[in-house]
């Protein structure tokens, strides 16, 4: 008893002495469990007015439109449309704070830190034995994040990555460069578009195998679709090439018409060539493949302030587009396909990463 009512008093900490209407509180989780939990923990609060719950992405679009909450508690994992995706979904249709709840994820995974990205204020663990004072905790970022206050120390700066994107492109010999090259990335990556020649039916198995192998989540890129750290899109071989343009803070993708000015979709030297604007904030890798494709495009982005590599001969099934972009000085380096991630990814953060086969 004495634990709750300390649990109580913490939660009344804020209010004493404020004549501030309690804060419309929406809560969005799966589980039947959680939801009443949630309901009693906050329901206690007097700054706290709850005022919807929904156990999905479709019921939570009614619930916010019918209540007009302050402030949402997320799962951060629920079937069909995820916490992550609904997240990224509002903050572009009805930005608002959002208190992450997550069960099993840690305060530094990649999906806390794509949460915090995209625009979360904050990430909640989800209590395995709720306490007064996990109760209390709970309450307090609830209502911070109300008012604009993030209670777990993080922020979407926090990624060495906030404003970075890495371009990769592979033909012949990609495939497996490709599953090598990610599954050696760290957590925390900037969003990563990669370009690969394939036909579209191959590629669908591909870009399934990639996202079961590794721990972040890979999906097609999509018009429009807005890219946050943690993110790796493929593009497709539809008849419409993938371009990247940064806007609004964040990076997004582009789709144009295919021309006959270029031979592969996708193809590179448009994914490349798409982002020289913004080259300082770029890095472009260069994989095994026949051909050029990508090295003139790399060409203009590394005169612009990119960072550009291309994977050693030695790695590579075949050469070419790497020896091509060599030839036009538009790779500053050339590292293994083993060592060649965490290179490119140093030299974006201004750093170096061990030695490189120059």
């Amino acid at each position: 008893m004495h634990g709750i009512c300390r649990a109580l008093a913490l939660c009344l900490m804020g209010l004493r002495g404020s004549d501030q209407a309690p804060v419309r509180v929406v809560v969005v989780d799966d589980s039947v469990t959680m939801q009443r939990w949630l309901r009693s923990v906050l329901s206690k609060d007097p700054r706290l007015d709850l005022v919807g719950v929904a156990g999905s992405a479709t019921e939570a679009r009614a619930v916010i439109k019918a209540t007009n909450p302050d402030v949402l508690t997320l799962d951060i994992e629920m079937p069909g449309m995820n916490g992550i995706e609904f997240l990224a979904h509002l903050m572009r249709l009805r930005p608002m704070p959002v208190v992450m709840l997550a069960s099993a994820v840690s305060p530094d995974s990649a999906l806390v830190r794509r949460a915090l990205a995209i625009g979360a204020v904050a990430c909640v663990p989800k209590p395995t034995l709720p306490t007064p004072e996990s109760m209390a905790a709970l309450c307090d970022s609830v209502f911070a994040a109300a008012h604009g206050h993030a209670q777990n120390g993080h922020d979407a700066d926090q990624s060495a990555y906030h404003n970075k994107i890495l371009l990769i492109g592979a033909s012949t010999g990609g495939v497996t460069a490709i599953e090598r090259l990610l599954a050696r990335l760290p957590d925390d990556i900037p969003p990563i578009v990669i370009a690969q020649h394939m036909p579209q039916s191959f590629l669908e198995s591909f870009v399934r195998r990639l996202d079961r192998l590794g721990p972040h989540r890979v999906d097609f890129t999509r018009s429009r679709m807005q890219l946050a750290p943690g993110d790796i899109r493929i593009a497709p071989s539809f008849d419409v090439q993938t371009c990247v343009t940064w806007h609004s803070n964040a990076w997004h993708i582009q789709e144009i018409a295919r021309d006959n000015a270029h031979r592969f979709c996708p193809s590179i030297d448009v994914l490349f060539a798409s982002s020289t604007t913004w080259a300082p904030q770029v890095g472009a890798l260069l994989l095994t493949g026949l051909g050029s494709d990508g090295a003139k495009g790399m060409l203009a982005l590394r005169r612009n302030g990119a960072r550009t590599m291309g994977q050693s001969q030695n790695s590579c099934v075949i050469y070419g587009m790497p020896g091509a972009a060599l030839a036009l000085d538009a790779s500053e380096a050339e590292a293994d396909i083993d060592t060649i991630g965490a290179e490119i990814l140093s030299r974006m953060q201004g750093k170096r990463a061990g030695q490189a086969t120059l």
